[in-house]
């Protein structure tokens, strides 16, 4: 790319916009070539992480949500407190779900169903600590074709804070003080975590073993083309020319 230089002319403002147009033009199968910035990278993947967490923690609320208030109405009631009014809701909640088309809600310590609610829970959906199903959801644990836990989770695409097994794992975790109990470890095909190891593997530790790795150890030309087509940011921890 051509500039000609003219006198008296803003070229402050000028550069800043051929570096970006610079950026748009390299393509992305060719950042690898490119000088890489660990920080940014790593400044990148936490911003990424910031967002994940608020959605997550923003889901896991609304599924809380209704057993948060039916544990505060159980201790009112122990307490003698007058809450006729919220109990008058909470059923009629439960009879417009009913007649909405949730006949097949099944709560309980051991539930089961179509959506099976409580402590373990099997079921089409089943959201409990311990869920198995084909969209599975587990405080603790989970297992399913789409699953999401807390601690451990297991299925196609498993999405997990401690631990995640899948074809597409994610597992953002903040590290552990306990080695033996690492967090953010991620196994799969594709695998996105503090601690990532699969075929493509999007790692912030320099510990992930993977075929093509896209962390602060290596920059495999075949991760960073498809994890900076998701994740555009990442093409910021490479350092194009002025």
């Amino acid at each position: 790319m051509r500039v000609e230089i003219i006198p008296n002319f803003p070229h402050w403002k000028v550069l800043p916009q051929i570096k970006q147009m610079s950026k748009k033009q390299a393509k992305t199968e060719d950042l690898h070539n490119y000088p890489f910035d660990t920080e940014i990278f790593r400044r990148t993947f936490n911003r990424y992480v910031r967002r994940f967490n608020t959605i997550f923690v923003t889901l896991a609320f609304l599924i809380s949500a209704p057993f948060i208030a039916r544990a505060i109405a159980w201790y009112l009631e122990m307490a003698k407190v007058d809450i006729t009014n919220f109990l008058d809701l909470w059923y009629a909640g439960e009879s417009l779900l009913l007649d909405i088309g949730f006949p097949h809600v099944v709560f309980g310590m051991f539930a089961s169903g179509i959506i099976s609610v409580g402590h373990f829970t099997f079921g089409i959906i089943s959201v409990g600590s311990f869920s198995f199903g084909v969209i599975s959801i587990g405080m603790l644990c989970s297992c399913g074709i789409i699953s999401i836990g807390g601690m451990s989770t297991v299925g196609v695409i498993a999405i997990g804070y401690a631990r995640a097994y899948g074809a597409i794992a994610i597992a953002i975790g903040k590290k552990s003080i306990h080695q033996n109990y690492p967090s953010g470890q991620a196994f799969g095909v594709i695998a996105i975590g503090r601690d990532a190891h699969g075929v493509y593997s999007l790692s912030y530790g320099e510990k992930g073993n993977s075929t093509y790795q896209f962390s602060p150890e290596r920059q495999d030309p075949e991760a960073v083309a498809l994890f900076t087509r998701w994740f555009k940011k990442f093409k910021d921890a490479f350092v194009f020319p002025s």
